[in-house]
């Protein structure tokens, strides 16, 4: 067995070493209440939020862009500033969570706020462990440490939830097991749908005046073909960012209204569709330099066909994104509200979630990178 090989090993037995503490972490409860309340709660989902606010501060605002472009130093302040996002969110979500999940409360009237701060504390802590074990995976191990935290989380539930269903279906004998196996076909259908709709990419053709070595864009690497190049946009290219963001917002925000309280009703999947579109346009046009792109092009020599350089090729550009952003924004809509519509149909709330939303895009994405670095290894 060679070196490379072994370190691969390795790393494979370290990351799975790492996840298993995650997962004996999960299981332990918050103090001074007898719940099944873990103080991993929230988990690395915090660490996220603030991770994508970060990014749209850097987008939006020059001072934090020039902090970003100051190379190791500028990268190391970025993550502090991550970091203290991190730990306002958990204090923002933390009581949010704990009041929609605690009945406990109601017995602990004099000690309420007692309990409230031990929890808050407990929860917020448990996600700055989580997110330490996600740098010690992206340190020392394989894969992306955060998405990997959250696959084992999704996978553990997907197990208790598949077994569930089936026994829940075959209690109805023929007719049941019909509809297990047609559920099942719909999940794999969906899955491989969000494949596609994950890696498709809009190709914008280009040629050049003169033959160039090397020509690079902010925004994604440029392929050559002889003597034609493409720069690929992502058609979903906000990710997952739109629907964590739209969660959370009606989580924190409209908790309290009756009306958008229901999670599968058609007030709060309206506003959940409402809100995906918005924040993709914004994190679409935001995240998306076309003007930059534009000028990159015509100093190079680069040119996109049929367009003349300069406006015109912003101008393209932009009716480019704008497009992406369109079809984006619904996949993403559709994807977000396959639960609601599970549930509508008389599915089980529990397996429904497996049906869209975050959780089939973390999967998938989850799968596909762990794919792609496993290939890196072995070419």
């Amino acid at each position: 067995m060679n070196i490379k090989k072994r370190d691969f090993i390795s790393k494979i037995y370290y990351t799975l070493f790492i996840i298993i503490i995650y997962r004996l972490g999960y299981f332990i409860p918050l103090p001074f209440l007898n719940n099944r309340v873990s103080i991993l709660s929230l988990g690395i989902m915090p660490y996220i939020s603030a991770s994508i606010l970060t990014q749209l501060m850097c987008y939006m605002f020059p001072f934090f862009y020039k902090i970003q472009q100051d190379g190791e130093i500028g990268i190391k302040k970025i993550n502090n500033i991550t970091k203290v996002l991190t730990i306002l969110i958990s204090l923002i979500q933390a009581p949010v969570y704990i009041n929609m999940t605690l009945s406990e409360f109601s017995y602990f009237i004099n000690c309420k706020n007692i309990l409230m701060i031990t929890s808050i504390i407990c929860i917020t802590t448990g996600t700055f462990f989580t997110m330490w074990l996600g740098e010690k995976i992206n340190a020392k191990g394989i894969g992306n440490g955060n998405s990997l935290i959250i696959m084992s989380g999704i996978l553990s539930r997907f197990i208790y939830s598949i077994i569930d269903e089936i026994f829940n279906r075959i209690k109805n004998q023929l007719l049941g097991i019909t509809i297990l196996l047609f559920e099942l076909f719909i999940w794999l259908l969906i899955i491989g749908i969000s494949i596609i709709i994950i890696n498709f990419v809009k190709k914008i053709h280009i040629q050049y005046v003169n033959k160039l070595n090397n020509y690079s864009s902010n925004l994604e690497e440029v392929y050559l073909r002889n003597e034609i190049k493409f720069i690929p946009l992502k058609v979903v290219y906000p990710g997952i960012m739109p629907i964590i963001f739209s969660q959370g917002i009606l989580i924190t925000i409209f908790k309290k209204i009756n009306n958008i309280n229901n999670i599968y009703g058609i007030w709060y999947n309206l506003l959940y569709s409402i809100l995906i579109i918005i924040i993709t346009f914004f994190y679409t046009f935001l995240s998306i330099p076309v003007k930059k792109i534009s000028d990159d092009l015509k100093i190079n020599g680069v040119y996109i066909p049929n367009i003349k350089p300069g406006k015109d090729t912003c101008f393209f550009l932009k009716k480019i994104v704008s497009q992406i952003y369109f079809v984006g924004s619904l996949l993403l809509v559709i994807i977000a509200l396959l639960p609601s519509i599970f549930i509508s149909l008389g599915g089980d709330k529990n397996f429904s979630f497996f049906f869209g939303g975050t959780t089939i895009i973390i999967m998938v994405g989850g799968l596909l990178d762990i794919k792609y670095t496993i290939n890196s290894y072995i070419l």
